[in-house]
C-alpha cells in the first residue's frame, strides 16, 4: 500500500468516525438565548423548548392539545373539584440521583410559591396546600375550584427540579438539576447549551441522540444556511419567506404546527408608561392606524394568522365578536386630535431578530401616515429581554408562545400581579371576570367569561395583538420523529437519527 493509498484510507476512516460522532449529537439552532435554566424563574419561549429536554412535567399535552402523562401517571378530582390527587411514575430519579416522590413534588410546588423571583407563583397561587399521602401519591387542595390547573402544570409550573440541589443555594438556573431526558453540561452565553443524554432517564429506550447542542443563532438566514449546509440537525423559526427553499431541498424537511402563540404591541400603562398610559384615544388611534393585513403579507408572506386578540381562532374561548377592525388613518387622526396632544412620539423596543425587525419597520410606516413620530429601538435579546421584566420601555414588540388554556395567558397578562403583567395594568373588572372564569369548570360557561374578558382587555388596549404566528421548523431529513405541536416546542423524546 503506498504512502498516498494509506493516506486516503486514513482520511476516509476519519471521516466516518466524525460523522458518526457527529449523528450522535442532536444540533438545534434557537433564534434567542434562554433567559435562565430555572423552571421557577424562567420566561422565555426559547427555554421552554430547552426544558423539554432537561426538565420533565408532572403532565404533557398532545398534538391535540389533551392532557397526557409524564410524571404523574394518574390524576382525579374531588366531588368539590377542590382535590386534586396525582399518582407519580414510579422508578424516576433526578440528575444528581435524588428520587422522585411525592416529598419531592411538595418541595417544588413550596418552592414555586415562595422563591423570591418565581414566576410561577400566581400560576399556582390557588394551591393552599399540598398532602404526601405516600411517595408515589400527592394532593394539591385548593380553596375551590381552579379550571386551569391541569393545563398550568403542562408547562413550568409542572416542572420538577431536584429538592437536594434546589437547597444547596446559589443561582440553581445556572446549572439545573431535573428528571428529564438529557442533563446539563455547559452554557456560553449568547452562545450555546450543551445536554448529555441521562442513562438513568426512566424512558431511556425513547431518547435516540447522546447528547443536545442549542446553538444561539438570532439570524434566521444564517439559520436556514448553515441548516441547508448541514452544520445544524434542526432549525426553529423558520422565516416564512424561506418555506419553499426548505421544501425544495431534498436533503431537508419541513414540519409545521398552526401556533398557540400571539405576538403583540405592548403598551406600558403604568407609571413608567409614555404619552399612551394615559390617553385611550392614542391607543385607539395606533389600533386604527394598523393593517394587520399588511403585516402579514409584507412580513410573513401572508403565513400567518392575523388577529386583534390574545387567544387563537382555533380555541374555544376565542371571541368572534370582536373582529379586526379595519384601518382608518381619518378616524387615527381624529383620535390624535381630540387627544390634545400634537404630533405624538412614542418608542417602541423590540429584540433585533429579522422578524420583529421587519414588523417595527412597518409598523412605523403605518403609524406615521396616521401622524405619530415612532422611533424604533433593537436590542439585543438579552438586554431586551431585561427591560422587558423590568417594564421599562413604552411599546414592546412582545411574543407569547401561548397556552391550551385560555387563563394563562389572559390572567398572565392582564390580571393584576399576572407573572407577565409588566405594564401597570389594572382592572378591577376584568380581574373579578378571570377569576371568575377559573372557577367555572363548565364549558359553555367559561365562553361567556371569556367573551366578557375579551370585551374589556379589548377596549382598554393594554396591548394591541397582531397576529398569531404558525411554527416553521426545519430539520435534516435523516432526523426521524420530530412531530410539532401547536405550542410550537420541540420535543426530543421519539428522535433518532436514520441509520
Amino acid at each position: 500500500m503506498t504512502a498516498g493509498t494509506r493516506m486516503a484510507v486514513l482520511a476516509g476512516v476519519l471521516a466516518l468516525t466524525m460523522t458518526s460522532a457527529s449523528a450522535q449529537t442532536l444540533s438545534v439552532a434557537l433564534q434567542d438565548d434562554p433567559d435562565t435554566l430555572d423552571p421557577a424563574v424562567g420566561g422565555t419561549y426559547s427555554g421552554r423548548i430547552v426544558f423539554d429536554a432537561l426538565c420533565d412535567k408532572l403532565v404533557d399535552i398532545n398534538a391535540n392539545l389533551e392532557i397526557v402523562p409524564q410524571l404523574a401517571t394518574e390524576w382525579s378530582w374531588n366531588d368539590a373539584n377542590t382535590e386534586l390527587t396525582l399518582t407519580l411514575r414510579e422508578g424516576v430519579t433526578f440528575h444528581d440521583g435524588t428520587p422522585f416522590d411525592a416529598e419531592a413534588v411538595a418541595a417544588n410546588i413550596e418552592r414555586m410559591q415562595t422563591l423570591e423571583d418565581s414566576r410561577r407563583r400566581s400560576e399556582l397561587s390557588p394551591i393552599v396546600d399540598v398532602e404526601v399521602v405516600d411517595a408515589q401519591t400527592v394532593i394539591f387542595k385548593l380553596e375551590q375550584p381552579f379550571a386551569p390547573l391541569l393545563s398550568v402544570l403542562t408547562d413550568r409550573a409542572g416542572m420538577m427540579v431536584s429538592p437536594t440541589a434546589a437547597a444547596e443555594g446559589g443561582e440553581f438556573g445556572a446549572a439545573p438539576v431535573c428528571s428529564g431526558p438529557y442533563q446539563f453540561v455547559e452554557r456560553s452565553a449568547r452562545d450555546f447549551i450543551r445536554l448529555e443524554k441521562f442513562d438513568g432517564y426512566w424512558n431511556a429506550d425513547e431518547i435516540g441522540y447522546e447528547g443536545i447542542e442549542y446553538q444561539i443563532i438570532p439570524d434566521s438566514t444564517v439559520r436556514l444556511s448553515r441548516l441547508q449546509a448541514g452544520d445544524l440537525d434542526v432549525a426553529e423559526r423558520i422565516a416564512p419567506t424561506d418555506l419553499e427553499t426548505v421544501r425544495s431541498n431534498a436533503q431537508l424537511e419541513l414540519h409545521t404546527a398552526p401556533g398557540l402563540a400571539v405576538s403583540h404591541l405592548f403598551i406600558n400603562v403604568g407609571e413608567a408608561g409614555g404619552i399612551l398610559a394615559d390617553s385611550p384615544e392614542l391607543r385607539e388611534a395606533v389600533e386604527l392606524a394598523l393593517d394587520r393585513n399588511v403585516i402579514n403579507q409584507v412580513a410573513f408572506n401572508g403565513e400567518f394568522i392575523p388577529t386583534n386578540q390574545m387567544i387563537p381562532p382555533s380555541s374555544a374561548f376565542h371571541s368572534a365578536s370582536h373582529p379586526i377592525p379595519e384601518r382608518d388613518v381619518e378616524a387615527a387622526r381624529a383620535l390624535i386630535e381630540a387627544s390634545g396632544v400634537a404630533s405624538p412620539t412614542i418608542e417602541i423596543t423590540y429584540e433585533n431578530s429579522l422578524t420583529d425587525g421587519r414588523v417595527a419597520q412597518i409598523i412605523q410606516s403605518l403609524l406615521q401616515e396616521a401622524g405619530f413620530t415612532v422611533n424604533l429601538l433593537p436590542l439585543e435579546t438579552s438586554s431586551a429581554i431585561e427591560r422587558y421584566l423590568a417594564g421599562n420601555f413604552e411599546l414592546y414588540i412582545g411574543n407569547w408562545s401561548g397556552r391550551a388554556d385560555p387563563d394563562p395567558t389572559l390572567y398572565t397578562f392582564f390580571g393584576t400581579g399576572g407573572s407577565q403583567n409588566l405594564n401597570g395594568y389594572s382592572s378591577p373588572e376584568l380581574d373579578e371576570v378571570l377569576i371568575s372564569a377559573r372557577s367555572e369548570l363548565d364549558l359553555d360557561a367559561r365562553k361567556a367569561l371569556y367573551e366578557e374578558a375579551a370585551g374589556i382587555y379589548l377596549n382598554d388596549r393594554p396591548t394591541i395583538p397582531l397576529y398569531h404566528p404558525t411554527w416553521f421548523y426545519g430539520a435534516q431529513a435523516n432526523v426521524e420523529g420530530i412531530e410539532i405541536y401547536p405550542d410550537g416546542l420541540l420535543r426530543v423524546t421519539g428522535l433518532r437519527p436514520v441509520e
